[in-house]
């Protein structure tokens, strides 16, 4: 006779009969996981702004970096919600009320049409800005891969020079293909590789909307063809997904627009209120989905983008070449009806633990410049006899994704080194996430009830977050770091106070009496006209914006006439002609080239211009 099996054999049997009946839905969970995981990475790394402890960018990089079309280092202009610790309190009331709201809703109406059209008409305001925003992003970064603006290729790194239409090399050889790396061995015909010279520059190029309604409204800002297609292809998904149909991977779109927009606008400002407010939402998602049918109920009967929708396998297999109408088409409708069900997460399960992982990003970077401040080279700086604390330089750290693809790591220069910064808090709490999420749809399947997602993904996440600071020793940095803007306008005020400092004699001479130097000896004082016409001017001005009642301009940006020397970011400099690039051999400059384009240069200009140049 068998012995009985012991308590671990009875354990590995019902892991194995679970994972046999989870197996067709394998897929399904996978998909569910990659969707959670992309918005959440790719928020994360589009909220990167520069840390307190680095330097902002000084002119002359900041101008070359505008002049090449570079927009993914942009000054941001938007206001971001700083959360505090009372938001902790606030968030699990108000999400329980408006919950609390939605379901008596819906069962007073017993219909939930009416509902979920005004509430679709709500989102899609919201998801029309969200939605641009998203494919603008995504749109940039195949841009970046497709056409980037260096690569290396021979052992040198190649820079684009979109007047002259090449890519001049360090070195000073020249490529005349558009294409980037490899690909530039291509042989392409002329039309075709001036066509793509000429979409490269349509897709750099920023021009400037000026739009104001006399005093009511006035915006100001950049805008480019990737912002223009984005505008048009969101607005057009927009109003599919709120007049016309509703398909679940719409939906999704959608959703993704939104928690990649929230994620940027969110910060929880302190990993202490960060903590506070996850802990909170812990209890609340608990509470609302295991003691109420409420969560459950406003989930399933909204059809609104507050979810993401990931469809089960049905069983039913399509008829393949049967015709609309016939009983075999119709047996695989009616099995789709019947079979075909939709496994769910809310937003907020990404949104709310995201918040914190896209904030565990920033630390990494805030880390990364405070370990080079903290180093031999940029600790101390001597100023007039007085040591003075220095800050490493912002270098960026979005953007460039296909520069990085298509340049050797070895060849990388101090931009792209900068924006490949260690990470280890942000993927460390990124595996506490998909520890969670998958403790979620282990139990989900085993109980076979919907689960508080949140129960599982909070502890993983803290746990992470604070663990790698315990093992890390950055427990105090971790605590006292600050994402508030009132911290960094404290720090403006202080720079700001030195050069006051300095020129106070020069403010002592300019506050004494007029006719009087600062000792109170009598000086002659001339009164000069010119105060009295600039003031005439603005009081003009002044009158003419008032008499303006609505302008509307786009401008194009003017080229710069002559020949430019720009320096690039790594300390490269490179001469940019007005002259197109050598076409006798590629990759190679001919002999005397540079003379020639200087003869051509000098040609027709006046001898005493041409004197004062040599």
């Amino acid at each position: 006779m068998a012995s009985q099996p012991g308590p671990v054999m009875e354990f590995l049997g019902r892991v194995a009969y679970e994972l046999h009946l989870m197996r067709p839905l394998f897929p399904t969970y996978l998909h569910l996981l990659v969707s959670a995981i992309f918005p959440i990475y790719t928020a994360a790394h589009a909220s990167l702004t520069r840390p307190p402890c680095a330097a902002p960018e000084k002119g002359e990089r900041k101008r070359v970096r505008d002049d090449v079309g570079d927009d993914d280092e942009e000054l941001d202009s938007r206001t971001i919600e700083t959360l505090t610790p009372s938001d902790a309190l606030l968030f699990p009331l108000l999400a329980g009320a408006t919950l609390a709201l939605l379901y008596f809703i819906l069962k007073w109406l017993q219909d939930p049409a009416w509902l979920n059209w005004c509430l679709g008409l709500y989102f899609s305001q919201i998801g029309l800005f969200f939605a641009t925003r998203f494919l603008k992003d995504a749109f940039s970064l195949l841009r970046s891969f497709s056409l980037p603006t260096s690569y290396s290729g021979a052992g040198q790194i190649w820079k684009v020079d979109q007047k002259a239409r090449c890519f001049i090399s360090n070195s000073g050889q020249i490529s005349q293909s558009p294409l980037p790396g490899w690909l530039r061995h291509l042989p392409l015909p002329s039309p075709i590789s001036r066509r793509i010279w000429t979409l490269r520059k349509g897709l750099y190029l920023k021009a400037q909307l000026d739009f104001r309604l006399h005093r009511i409204l006035g915006v100001k800002t950049s805008v480019d063809l990737l912002g223009v297609v984005s505008l048009s292809l969101a607005s057009a998904l927009v109003y599919v997904h709120t007049f016309i149909a509703k398909p679940w991977y719409l939906t999704n779109f959608l959703g993704f627009s939104f928690c990649y927009g929230s994620l940027q606008f969110i910060t929880p400002t302190t990993a202490w209120t960060g903590t506070l407010i996850l802990g909170a939402l812990f209890f609340y998602d608990i509470y609302f989905v295991f003691f109420t049918p409420m969560m459950v109920t406003v989930a399933t009967k909204l059809d609104v983008p507050i979810k993401l929708l990931f469809p089960r396998p049905d069983g039913c297999v399509y008829p393949v070449g049967a015709p609309e109408g016939s009983q075999a088409m119709e047996e695989y409708l009616q099995c789709l009806a019947k079979n075909r069900t939709m496994a769910m997460l809310g937003l907020g399960d990404i949104v709310v633990p995201g918040m914190l992982l896209a904030f565990a990003l920033r630390f990494d970077l805030y880390l990364f410049y405070l370990r080079q401040s903290n180093s031999t080279g940029n600790v101390e700086q001597e100023v007039s006899g007085d040591k003075k604390q220095t800050s490493p330089t912002y270098l960026g750290a979005r953007g460039k994704w296909g520069e990085r693809f298509w340049t050797g790591r070895r060849l990388w220069g101090k931009e792209l080194q900068a924006r490949s910064f260690p990470k280890p808090y942000f993927y460390a709490t990124a595996v506490g996430y998909i520890i969670g999420m998958l403790a979620t749809v282990t139990v989900m399947q085993v109980a076979q009830h919907a689960q508080p997602a949140l129960l599982y993904l909070v502890p993983g996440v803290l746990l992470s977050l604070w663990g790698t600071a315990l093992f890390r020793g950055d427990l105090k940095l971790l605590f006292d770091y600050s994402e508030s803007p009132e911290m960094e306008q404290t720090s403006k005020e202080e720079k700001a106070k030195e050069p006051k400092q300095n020129k106070s004699e020069d403010k002592s001479v300019c506050d004494a009496e007029p006719g009087h130097d600062k000792d109170g000896v009598g000086v002659d004082v001339e009164q000069k006209p010119e105060v009295h016409v600039q003031k005439t001017g603005e009081t003009r001005k002044g009158d003419k914006d008032q008499l303006c009642l609505i302008h509307f301009a786009i401008t194009l940006p003017i080229e710069p006439s002559g020949s430019d020397v720009k320096t690039i970011a790594d300390g490269t400099t490179q001469a940019l002609s007005h002259e197109s690039c050598p076409t006798d051999k590629m990759d190679t400059i001919p002999e005397n080239v540079e003379g020639r384009i200087r003869d051509r240069e000098n040609e027709g200009e006046p001898p005493g211009k041409r004197a004062r140049k040599q």
